[in-house]
């Protein structure tokens, strides 16, 4: 990481698969955090309705990345993938830039028709009990797609570039921000260059 840093508005992006894909960043991300880069960091997670209830590869990934991450969220709907990346993204750059967490269970990522099938909401349950559960797939799985077609913004996100204030790039004054690295000042460096010529 050099002393210096110019913003160039760009985002690194890093996907994982869920459990150890996810465990496995955690050094990355705190040298990310630490070198203030804007990082988006996309894991994926178990699904929504196995989560906590033993689920392969199914931790709490967002406790994990809470100290390290400018922001974490877990999305819950497909409608809301578009716009929390792009919160994500806009958090990674704004103000001190940073990485950011976003986990993505498997049941928003698969088609309709795959996590329908996956999850059995066709399917016509015998008795009272049986109903009650295929009601609450039927209605899980709709709330899951509710509004995914529906049309997201996908414009570029605006750059902005933090600019030096008068006090960062002033040489005024009696002590100069680069005394240190070769023990002599800006002022002494440009005055011995004006005598060799």
């Amino acid at each position: 990481h050099s002393l210096l840093r110019f913003p160039t508005g760009r985002i690194g992006v890093a996907a994982v698969t869920a459990g150890p894909g996810v465990t496995n960043t955690v050094t990355a991300v705190k040298n990310a955090q630490m070198a203030e880069s804007p990082v988006l960091l996309i894991g994926g997670a178990a699904a929504s309705l196995q989560k906590g209830r033993g689920a392969l590869q199914d931790i709490d990934q967002l406790s994990l990345f809470r100290t390290l991450c400018k922001a974490c969220v877990s999305v819950r709907a497909v409608r809301d993938i578009v716009p929390a990346l792009r919160k994500a993204i806009a958090t990674a750059q704004s103000g001190t830039p940073g990485p950011v967490f976003v986990e993505l269970p498997i049941d928003i990522l698969y088609p309709f028709h795959v996590v329908e099938k996956e999850i059995g909401g066709t399917k016509s349950g015998r008795g009272l009990r049986g109903k009650v559960v295929q009601w609450y797939l039927r209605n899980y799985l709709h709330n899951l797609f509710a509004g995914a077609w529906d049309h997201r913004d996908v414009s570029p996100l605006p750059v902005q570039v933090p600019l030096a204030t008068d006090d960062e790039v002033s040489f005024g004054g009696t002590q100069s921000p680069w005394i240190g690295a070769f023990g002599v000042s800006v002022e002494g460096e440009w005055a011995l260059w004006q005598e060799r010529d």
